[in-house]
């Protein structure tokens, strides 16, 4: 700031132009804007990396290296794209916030993931359980990520003026525990009632959703992992509410349908088409060997046969047919779209998703007939589930 205020001095000697001392007292201003706002970047990376120690001393981290390596590498790509991209915040800091994110995993049973101010970004091995592909881990990290780059705790903080740092442990304890001490704790905190209260988790959460999406579109990543991993929270919550509802990511990042419907939303406005298939395990059409036929192989949906092929070509067919049944299946269609055809054909609309043959009635010990009738309750099936999964958070 010291040359721009020498400068000024010098321009105010020199009989200078209106138009010269406006220019010079905008670069004044730039210069002390700037000197602010690596203020609050070298805050939030203090205040985070002295939180850090204290996560990772209360924590067991994660010893499997392959487990590490694989968040640190998604985490760095997710990294890069966010240090070089102005995401548009919703809530939170609206300035190009850059940080040196970090990314570790502790060792807990519980569904969650969670960054402290500075880039401090921590995944739990809980929720790597439930991620089914690195796209849906790409956008767990972007989201945190985001969380940081957005400086979401200093906006709630600034929000609320009574609250203090030195109640971030507060939030911490509630985050990386599911015990009723931490549950009361949270409760407990005026800047995680605030939070709770007033709407952090709404505001937040969709502001950390839309910039997670912004960062995914950059990426190698499909964005379609964001939406597929909330929906397998979702199913939890739904399923299982008297264990999870107060645990982990179900408290600090709460599933939604508004937050589902919004992330939709954001995908059609980047063009992104839903392809859950691409993603996830639990919305694809899986060809594996069948185990009681020699030689044949059998199309599975979340672990249930859809239907058998034999003969030479059993595989070849195989695939090409869960291909058409996974693009099929992601575009939500009803159930009464599928129909059994002429000639062993069973179709999905007016797409013809597959063709028995002779060789698959031979090995099945069964008409073609059957097949087909057997194979379209199959698929249906298939669709209520879908239709399920996708009513649970949605």
């Amino acid at each position: 700031m010291i040359p721009v205020l020498a400068a000024l001095a010098l321009a105010l000697t020199t009989n200078p132009s209106p138009e010269r001392l406006e220019e010079m007292a905008w670069q004044d201003a730039d210069s002390r804007a700037e000197q602010s706002h690596q203020k609050d970047l070298k805050t939030d990376i203090d205040v985070g990396g002295r939180y850090a120690v204290q996560v990772e001393r209360s924590c067991k981290m994660c010893t499997d290296l392959e487990v590490v390596k694989r968040v640190q590498r998604v985490g760095a790509e997710m990294a890069d794209i966010a240090n070089q991209t102005h995401s548009i915040a919703s809530w939170g800091d609206r300035r190009f916030n850059t940080f040196n994110y970090t990314f570790k995993v502790i060792q807990d049973d519980v569904p969650n993931a969670f960054s402290l101010p500075g880039g401090y970004i921590y995944i739990q091995t809980g929720l790597l359980k439930i991620i089914e592909s690195d796209d849906e881990l790409a956008g767990v990290l972007a989201h945190e990520i985001s969380h940081a780059k957005f400086r979401h705790v200093a906006t709630l903080q600034r929000d609320a003026s009574k609250l203090q740092w030195i109640q971030l442990p507060i939030i911490l304890a509630a985050i990386l525990s599911g015990s009723p001490n931490a549950g009361a704790a949270i409760e407990g905190g005026s800047l995680a009632s605030a939070a709770l209260q007033n709407g952090w988790t709404v505001q937040a959460e969709e502001a950390a959703d839309y910039g997670g999406i912004q960062l995914m579109v950059k990426s190698n990543y499909n964005p379609t992992g964001m939406l597929t991993c909330m929906e397998h929270l979702g199913l939890l919550e739904k399923n299982q509410p008297q264990y999870y509802t107060n645990l982990g990511i179900f408290r600090t990042h709460p599933p939604s349908k508004e937050r589902a419907d919004s992330m939709i939303k954001f995908m059609k406005q980047y063009g992104i088409p839903i392809q859950r298939s691409k993603v996830s395990t639990s919305f694809r059409a899986i060809v594996k060997p069948d185990d009681k036929i020699p030689g044949a192989v059998v199309v599975t949906f979340s672990g249930k046969n859809l239907f058998t092929f034999a003969g030479n070509d059993a595989l070849t067919r195989a695939d090409q047919v869960s291909a058409k049944l996974n693009d099929f299946l992601d575009s939500t269609p009803e159930m009464y779209e599928v129909t059994a055809g002429a000639n062993g054909t069973v179709f999905g609309g007016t797409d013809r998703l597959l063709q028995f043959a002779p060789d698959d009635a031979t090995a099945q010990s069964k008409s073609i007939a059957d097949l087909q009738k057997e194979t379209v309750a199959n698929i249906r099936n298939a669709l209520y589930t879908v239709t399920f999964r996708l009513w649970s958070t949605h």
